[in-house]
């Protein structure tokens, strides 16, 4: 699904991803590596295969579209340091020529010589380039450019004849921002459907569908 904003194209993937076509550059938000392997020491069950499969998918981004940059959104390690840092250390370090950058999530706790180590720009609360702001926390109103964040895992509920309802990840788009939806994988979700929007866009099975 491709979109333009502000003069500027941009693809909403079913990998919960933005590319933005002009700058060569990915739009990841809330990653929250290292959870799985935080649910697993408490106890839960989850396959340990379940790690592979955030690297999966940034693997299947990199090789679908030409990508020079990748901007975090926030929140891509989910609590204190575990071996999964370990992993997205290795991964980062194979795609030594794509330029990484973050803003910073509540989550992002993590000391700042390990993002310094694996090359990843910090910013502490946002970065702005052209007509866009990229940050974490989305705002309530209009800022000087244009919003891109993430944070509120946002889902919305389809609703069928029978009353039947299905919670599915969105892109939600205003007039002044856009809410990613969470790329981890094990996460929750926070339902928009009645949050100020001009565009709701689901993410369904192998494609982006726009339903409001």
């Amino acid at each position: 699904m491709k979109i333009e904003i502000q003069g500027h194209s941009f693809v909403l993937h079913h990998h919960k991803a933005v590319y933005w076509v002009e700058k060569k550059t990915l739009l990841i938000g809330d990653l929250h590596l290292g959870k799985i392997s935080h649910f697993r020491k408490e106890g839960i069950a989850i396959p340990l295969e379940a790690i592979n499969t955030n690297f999966t998918k940034l693997d299947e981004l990199l090789n679908e579209f030409d990508v020079e940059r990748i901007i975090f959104l926030g929140d891509l390690f989910h609590s204190a340091y575990n071996t999964e840092w370990e992993l997205f250390a290795f991964w980062r370090h194979s795609h030594a020529h794509i330029e990484m950058l973050i803003v910073l999530g509540n989550h992002d706790i993590l000391p700042a010589f390990l993002f310094e180590e694996s090359n990843i720009k910090v910013y502490v609360e946002d970065y702005t380039e052209e007509d866009f702001v990229f940050a974490h926390h989305p705002v309530d109103e209009a800022r000087h450019a244009y919003l891109f964040a993430g944070h509120i895992h946002p889902v919305f509920a389809l609703r069928g004849k029978g009353r039947q309802s299905l919670r599915v990840p969105c892109f939600l788009q205003s007039g002044h921002q856009m809410i990613l939806p969470c790329f981890g994988v094990f996460t929750g979700g926070y339902q928009v459907n009645n949050m100020p929007h001009e565009h709701v866009y689901v993410v369904s099975g192998k494609e982006v569908l726009r339903v409001g």
